[in-house]
């Protein structure tokens, strides 16, 4: 923290601290916005997962039969469509009780600070000083601060619940996000069997995962600030053993289970 003796004009804060000021801003908006594309390439990534391993399972275990062409794509739709619904809906209800418990949170602080603001104050102390502000410099800080109402809210929700004084509401746009993520994704195993049948499709679909999984890894590498090669190869890796370990499944469990699928 900086310091200023007592004859300084007060009038020098407001430059030297306003560009801190829009500094913060911008970096809590930069922030937010890596965290949306987190929810895009997350969710792209999940519904082309789900659906290679679905389909390839499904194409695995229907292997020479007449109706398999029509089994997969059936099942790929209906895996698509679900796994929309299951991700949209559970992004919206996560994001609706997250807010929900953050706001009953911030009530409940904010009739402590009303209620018990002694309490309060020894809290703030403790915070001051688990961050290495000594003592008596911790019981100024906090006196200091309990003069202005909005910033001892604010500073008490954020340091002591460690969440955003002002949450903002956002489970229809992580439901929509997430839902049609994961439908765009999903979507990808599932073109090949569209146009071609057999190997040819099961190849194809196999090819074009891979692809979408290396433009996902390359998306999620650039989020993160990973290296993209790294991170290319982790979600192919992931994505490879996804259809294996579907393959292993569509071979083996139809001898365990006796189960056959009658001619078309």
């Amino acid at each position: 923290m900086r310091m200023f003796n007592g004859t300084a004009p007060s009038s020098t804060l407001v430059p030297e601290s306003a560009p801190e000021a829009v500094a913060a801003g911008s970096e809590r908006e930069e922030l937010a916005r890596r965290a949306g594309i987190r929810e895009v390439v997350f969710g792209v990534q999940d519904g082309l997962l789900t659906t290679l391993g679905l389909t390839t399972g499904v194409a695995t275990a229907t292997a020479g039969a007449a109706v398999a062409h029509t089994t997969i794509l059936i099942a790929g739709l209906a895996g698509a469509l679900a796994g929309m619904i299951s991700m949209g809906t559970g992004a919206y209800l996560a994001a609706s009780a997250e807010h929900a418990l953050s706001e009953s949170a911030i009530r409940k602080e904010r009739s402590e600070l009303a209620s018990q603001p002694e309490a309060e104050h020894a809290e703030m102390v403790a915070i001051l000083m688990a961050n290495g502000v000594p003592g008596p410099e911790a019981e100024g800080l906090s006196s200091t601060l309990s003069q202005y109402p909005l910033l001892w809210e604010r500073t008490h929700i954020e340091k002591e619940l460690g969440i955003d004084s002002d949450p903002e509401s956002t489970s229809v746009r992580d439901g929509i996000t997430m839902a049609s993520m994961f439908l765009i994704g999903a979507v990808v195993p599932i073109v090949p069997y569209v146009a071609l049948t057999g190997v040819p499709a099961v190849v194809g679909s196999l090819l074009l995962s891979a692809l979408g999984l290396l433009l996902v890894g390359l998306a999620k590498a650039s989020v993160v600030g990973q290296s993209r090669i790294v991170g290319s190869m982790q979600v192919l890796g992931v994505g490879t053993a996804a259809a294996l370990a579907a393959y292993v499944l569509g071979v083996l469990l139809p001898h365990a289970f006796g189960l056959r699928l009658p001619p078309g």
